[in-house]
């Protein structure tokens, strides 16, 4: 159906959101401590539609999976539909990126890649790009691969999936005209282009 909207928002909010009929349908308190905002937030599946359905008693069950990572916060959230309920699980946060939000992030083949970012008070700007495998639930971080330090940057896959465009954004001191192009064979692994 692809008709529910899933929105965060500080201070550690989630609200459902039926397209259908132009209602918030469900309202939760995130697991956290962290203010949510300059946040990744993706779905956990491919193409942002259901990721699971199940069939019990002749009754379709659908279940939406999402993913949430600011500073040391790492979340799976899990809502199901027909019982209007959230299930929240932990997830790790590899130390380098757990001082960070205000990073740039995409999402491709179960792997979330995120591009620089910064601490709290934004004197610590990071030049790293750090991938997350939702598969294998594992960190790697690519240190300095940035050409300069970049916080509110904005990533974007072309459309065949073969570039990441990282845009804009911020160093330390000032704003960043940026354009980089990456390709993002150069990020994943053989086996994680082909999934």
């Amino acid at each position: 159906n692809n008709h529910l909207l899933f929105i965060t928002y500080r201070d550690n909010n989630i609200s459902v959101f039926d397209l259908n009929i132009f209602q918030f349908i469900k309202h939760d308190t995130l697991p956290t401590n962290n203010d949510i905002w300059f946040h990744c937030f993706v779905s956990k599946s491919e193409n942002g539609q259901v990721q699971e359905m199940t069939k019990t008693n002749q009754k379709s069950q659908q279940s939406y999976q999402m993913l949430l990572f600011k500073e040391k916060t790492g979340l799976s959230t899990e809502y199901d539909e027909d019982n209007n309920t959230f299930q929240f699980c932990q997830l790790p946060v590899c130390d380098d990126i757990a001082p960070f939000y205000k990073y740039a992030y995409v999402c491709i083949n179960n792997v979330i890649l995120f591009f620089g970012g910064c601490n709290w008070n934004g004197n610590v700007v990071s030049k790293s790009v750090y991938k997350y495998s939702i598969r294998e639930n594992k960190w790697i971080i690519f240190q300095n691969i940035l050409s300069s330090p970049l916080k509110y940057c904005v990533a974007i896959l072309s459309e065949d999936n073969a570039y990441v465009h990282i845009i804009g954004g911020e160093d330390v001191e000032q704003d960043m005209p940026t354009h980089m192009k990456t390709e993002v064979s150069e990020l994943l692994s053989e086996e994680e282009m082909i999934n």
